[in-house]
């Protein structure tokens, strides 16, 4: 088979996926995968397949070749089981097998337990010494064990120059570990990137914790990427990185509150003298004293040059003491090298402010230093947020909070201290928010109930040139113009989130609902509630718009909150599931995740029905990722074995094979068809 036939199957499949399919064929293939594919140098398991997972997972920490190799990997996926769970499992097995081979012995049982001993007395050298960089999606909560093996036994060498970690929540109590190993162990790392879920608090630590486990400074650290508490641990953390360039800190806590913040440390603290890049995405200050802000800022003046700041400042709508424009300027002149500025910022308004407070903001960055001043011509947007009682002021393009804004109808009445190019000869809207548009990945529409929807909003939606970004609308739909669909197609919307409540069904409108689904005709993705969900099984049978939408999607997300007991369990998930597990209803659908199931007990009385469910009717879709994720943290009532487990499937026109993952609040399948 030529060499460009071979590359071409390639470019369909992920780099393990062809490491494990071709590997050790013939030696020409051999020395193609080492060519295209760096391998026993790089191992990127995040989209690959169940088998290429398992199999690579075993073979990296036993062979020869891949443990002193190896300098890139790479782990988990939103949409796959645990990949850490299946890769620290073997690599502590190899750990216990290379220790007993060390001391001349054989293990006929290797015991994990084993491992752990060894990692808590410091017994073990890291399973791949020349690992550069590594990259974890922590999709599944982790226990100490787990985070000691990934951090010693994985991550512990000293060749390692990347390390970024993504948690999912409730992860932040393992920060000492963290931030010990920061300081212990990776000595000569560069970039360092710990974030958590952004609803939960973030990362802590404590002054006096470091003075116990005689922290010294990092001198190899530029990059840092982190979620932290509050403003304590990012004093802390700067006095010991002396070499920092790059800080990006979202800090969850609010400043301003009593005891949250020790001016007695900082005033001592050392800072680092390099900083040249400043991001804080999330700065949440209360009262009149913006003055932690300031000095922040003020300690890199002479070494700043590009500047991001997301900053809620609840004032009250107390005009004397809000963080506007004059004062941004102010702040930001003292930066003598400053080069870039981005910033959002949110005035907490207990009433509504009237048209000319909003043209007083917008006026404020009408001055010469935001229109020719150091940092050229910055374009800076004003509105009202009418149901979350917030003025925004921000830069475009927008580059916060994962790129989600929120917005009224108000859209179109938005003000903004410059015009787009080319707006002096035309009033079209897609000239007037291109450049609102160009940095949003989502957008979240807050309605109020029989709210008549404008014309020109729609049209104001459909301005972005780019595609798959996200549409989120409020429980309240609003009213929209007849046969709208007929003249606007909101073509870029490739994922729909409906925020629903449970009294909402009271006086459910399916036409608002239809309404909005004739404009999306893109959308592939739905989260959505099992209240209406329910209401549509139950009261839209033959609905040619929604028909149409659920035949499109192939992601389907569903909100369980409102499922609170056994009846309600029994009552409403077998309908559910006989609704979604039918090719006529959703043809396409592959990924299925139940979100925020309630009651473990009386849930975990009925999984087992559940599941046997979508396993007997295996042909009648196309599932590949199935999920149950529970809020609360009971004692499971189950015969069902924590752990992770895989079954194949062998009577059916398929090979069905299944990873299985069970932990105290998550179920999860991973299913893989090959077809005879």
């Amino acid at each position: 088979m030529p060499n460009e036939v071979i590359l071409c199957i390639w470019d369909q499949l992920s780099s393990a996926d062809v490491i494990y399919s071709f590997l050790n064929l013939n030696t020409r293939m051999n020395s193609l995968l080492l060519e295209f594919h760096g391998l026993y140098q790089q191992l990127d398991l995040r989209y690959c397949s169940l088998s290429a997972c398992r199999f690579l997972c075993r073979q990296a920490p036993t062979m020869f070749e891949w443990r002193l190799g190896l300098t890139v990997l790479k782990l988990g996926s939103p949409v796959r089981c645990s990949q850490m769970d299946l890769f620290v499992d073997e690599v502590a097995k190899s750990v216990v097998a290379n220790h007993y081979e060390r001391q001349g012995k054989s293990a006929d049982k290797i015991s994990k337990d084993i491992c752990l001993i060894l990692i808590a007395y410091k017994h073990i050298q890291p399973i791949f010494p020349q690992l550069v960089s590594l990259h974890i999606f922590l999709t599944t909560s982790a226990n100490e064990d787990t985070i000691n093996t990934l951090l010693l036994a994985i991550a512990g060498g000293s060749a390692m120059r990347t390390f970024a970690l993504s948690s999912c929540a409730n992860q932040t109590h393992h920060s000492r570990a963290f931030f010990d190993w920061l300081f212990r162990c990776s000595v000569n790392l560069i970039q360092y990137k710990l974030q958590s879920s952004i609803a939960e608090d973030g990362f802590e630590i404590m002054y006096e914790h470091t003075i116990v486990n005689t922290y010294v400074p990092h001198y190899s650290l530029v990059h840092l990427k982190i979620n932290i508490l509050n403003l304590n641990t990012l004093y802390v953390l700067l006095h010991y990185l002396p070499e920092l360039e790059h800080l990006d800190a979202n800090i969850s806590g609010i400043i301003g509150q009593i005891n949250t913040l020790d001016q007695n440390l900082i005033t001592k603290f050392n800072c680092p003298k390099k900083i040249r890049v400043l991001i804080l995405r999330n700065l949440k200050i209360v009262g009149p004293n913006c003055s932690y802000l300031e000095q922040l800022v003020d300690k890199f003046n002479n070494t700043l040059q590009e500047f991001s700041l997301f900053l809620t400042h609840y004032c009250n709508g107390e005009l004397d003491i809000c963080f506007d424009g004059h004062r941004l300027a102010a702040l930001c002149s003292r930066l003598s090298h400053l080069r870039s500025l981005h910033f959002a910022i949110q005035l907490q308004f207990i009433e509504s402010p009237s048209r000319q407070i909003l043209y007083d903001f917008i006026e404020a960055f009408r001055t010469p230093f935001w229109l020719d001043g150091p940092l050229g011509r910055i374009r800076v947007c004003v509105n009202y947020h009418q149901v979350f009682d917030y003025v925004q002021i921000f830069s475009l393009p927008y580059t916060f909070f994962d790129n989600t804004v929120y917005r009224t109808i108000d859209l179109i009445d938005a003000l903004f201290n410059t015009s787009e190019k080319g707006q002096e000869i035309s009033n079209d809207l897609s000239i007037t928010l291109r450049s609102f548009w160009c940095g949003i990945r989502c957008l979240f529409i807050s309605l109020v109930e029989k709210q008549k929807i404008p014309v020109s909003f729609l049209y104001a939606l459909q301005c972005p040139p780019s595609q798959n970004k996200t549409l989120v609308i409020s429980h309240a739909r609003g009213i929209l113009p007849d046969d709208i669909d007929d003249h606007i197609q909101l073509t870029h919307f490739a994922t729909l989130q409906l925020m629903c409540t449970s009294d909402t069904m009271t006086n459910y409108d399916l036409q608002q609902l239809t309404g909005w689904l004739r404009l999306l005709p893109n959308t592939k993705c739905l989260f959505v509630s099992t209240n209406e969900l329910n209401y549509w099984i139950t009261n839209s049978r033959d609905n040619e718009y929604l028909d149409a939408f659920l035949q499109r999607l192939d992601r389907l997300h569903i909100e369980c909150s409102s499922i609170i007991n056994k009846h309600l369990n029994e009552e409403v998930m077998i309908p559910l599931l006989s609704f979604v597990i039918n090719k006529r209803h959703l043809p396409r659908l592959e990924c299925l995740r139940f979100h925020e199931c309630k009651n473990i007990s009386s849930a975990w009385c009925s999984i087992d029905k559940w599941i046997d469910f979508i396993f007997t009717h295996i042909n009648e879709h196309q599932l590949k990722y199935l999920r149950f994720s529970f809020i609360e943290n009971e004692q499971l009532v189950t015969d069902m074995q924590t752990g992770d487990e895989t079954i194949t499937l062998t009577d059916q026109p398929c090979i069905v094979d299944i990873h299985r993952l069970v932990l105290e609040n998550r179920i999860s399948f991973w299913i893989e068809r090959k077809y005879k």
